[in-house]
């Protein structure tokens, strides 16, 4: 009877994590068609969405949400730029937006928005991918050229 308890809770807990692990790729993707709404808008051209790219993004959202700070800086992996080469990104330019708190892609993307240089960097046409990373209510969004 034990083992069929423990058997049934490991199949809820795997099930759990799909789930979780479903949410937070349906919020980066919603979060990057966010994004690239904003740059259309204004006539700019759209973003490559690269969910690797955005895999990645998501090792700095769980590396701020794990290790308790919210900065560019991990004390980890160092600046995002040395984290983006130790993680095997190769770019010609890159720029990092992080967040914190926000639960849902609409919300992340607005305050983004309402940031001068997160905005300019979402704007920007340096960059041609984008990879969006989401963890625990930590975000972290890549741009790459």
């Amino acid at each position: 009877m034990k083992k069929i308890i423990a058997s049934i809770l490991t199949v809820l807990l795997l099930l759990s994590l799909l789930a979780t692990s479903a949410l937070a790729a349906s919020l980066e993707q919603n979060t990057a068609q966010r994004i690239n709404l904003e740059r259309a808008a204004r006539g700019i051209a759209a973003l490559e969405i690269s969910t690797v790219l955005g895999g990645k993004a998501r090792v700095k959202a769980q590396d701020m949400a794990e290790n308790g700070y919210f900065s560019h800086t991990s004390p980890t992996y160092g600046s995002p730029f040395t984290m983006m080469r130790t993680l095997g990104v190769s770019y010609r330019s890159a720029a990092e937006n992080i967040a914190m708190g926000y639960t849902k892609a609409d919300t992340v993307v607005a305050a983004w928005m309402a940031s001068p240089s997160h905005r300019e960097s979402l704007l920007s046409s340096r960059y041609s991918v984008l990879g969006v990373g989401y963890y625990n209510g930590y975000w972290a969004a890549w741009l790459i050229r």
